[in-house]
């Protein structure tokens, strides 16, 4: 089987989902598979993608793949179409955290692509049982195909014996004497991800603890904004590998996620995680086990949880190691790969 993925460039989980999938397909069996790349105007005017596409551009493949967003306008002769929903934007739960010009360009442009691709689509994949339900409620789509995220398991592992390393993350010049916890968070500083309630949470917390945060996916470099946060820049694979890492404790205050990438890659490199009992987080964090959900927005919850694992070291390193077991088995790419696979065997029987 050759499948074809087409993706307009991203900046951020959705766009590293495609490439988990790729990675993924290609060690389930199928060598044959390819990533298109489109540049990122075709996420907002994908009916031009006929344009941007070679002239048959679908000979030599099987199948034919593309995110929720673009996938009505992929359609191939005798090539069965799959689409993935990662999230759905009109969710009610996002509009809250959403510009009026977000919450106008959701309801009135993307929720039709994502609703042309769902009923255009052979196969609907669902990345978690809450988008699941999302599709369900929104579009009426019941018989949609739930298949994880996937991590690299080989890629991101924890440091032999859960230790922390101390070369991954830039040195705190206003380090305390004595050791001090180092926390970090992954993802777009935007208010979905609840990147402005990081500042409020770090007031709460000791002299001693420090942010690490990644920036420059979405938007430009700004000051940091509290004393004791500290940009990384978009690091790569390897540097975010390094960053996990290096870092205690994975804050991640987000309001709302299909899925939970980064939740899940800290928790793969043995890293316990704080973040919300919301949306498809508690489908990757179990609470009390390998991390805390808290009430969303509740920033004396997060504190407490952040300080609760900041000062129990023990209780860091079973968190990390379960996290470990928990996501190699549930969320790994042996799974991601496998669910593709027989999908699409079951797709071509047809």
């Amino acid at each position: 089987m050759r499948p074809l993925y087409i993706s307009p460039t991203g900046r951020g989980g959705v766009d590293f989902g495609i490439q988990n999938i790729l990675r993924a397909v290609r060690r389930a069996g199928m060598p044959g598979a390819e990533l298109l790349r489109l540049p990122e105007l075709y996420n907002f005017a994908p009916w031009l993608l006929g344009r941007g596409l070679p002239a048959r551009w679908y000979e030599n493949f099987d199948i034919v793949q593309g995110r929720s967003r673009v996938a009505f306008a992929l359609r191939a002769p005798g090539r069965p179409l799959v689409t993935t929903v990662h999230h759905l934007t009109t969710d009610p739960d996002l509009q809250p955290y959403s510009s009026l010009q977000q919450r106008l360009f959701y309801r009135l442009v993307e929720s039709r692509y994502d609703g042309w691709s769902i009923r255009a689509a052979d196969a609907v994949v669902c990345v978690s049982r809450y988008t699941q339900r999302q599709v369900e409620q929104t579009y009426g789509k019941r018989d949609t195909v739930l298949i994880y995220d996937g991590i690299d398991t080989d890629v991101f592992v924890p440091t032999p014996g859960m230790a922390r390393r101390d070369d991954g993350l830039p040195p705190w010049r206003d380090a305390p004497r004595g050791e001090h916890i180092r926390l970090l968070f992954v993802g777009n500083r935007t208010r979905r991800k609840g990147f402005e309630l990081l500042p409020k949470i770090m007031e709460r917390l000791p002299a001693s603890y420090v942010l690490f945060y990644t920036g420059g996916f979405q938007g430009s470099e700004a000051a940091p904004p509290h004393p004791r946060m500290i940009s990384i820049g978009s690091p790569d694979r390897a540097g975010l590998v390094a960053a996990y890492q290096s870092c205690d404790i994975l804050l991640f205050p987000s309001r709302l996620e299909g899925f939970g990438i980064a939740p899940a890659e800290a928790l793969l490199c043995g890293r316990p995680v704080v973040t919300t009992n919301i949306s498809a987080l508690p489908e990757v964090v179990d609470d009390g086990l390998n991390g805390f959900l808290c009430a969303r927005d509740d920033v004396a919850a997060y504190a407490e949880a952040v300080r609760r694992l900041g000062e129990d070291a023990g209780l860091r390193r079973r968190f990390g190691e379960h996290g470990r077991a928990k996501v190699a088995q549930a969320f790994g790419y042996q799974q991601l790969g496998q669910g593709f696979a027989t999908l699409y065997r079951r797709l071509l029987q047809r």
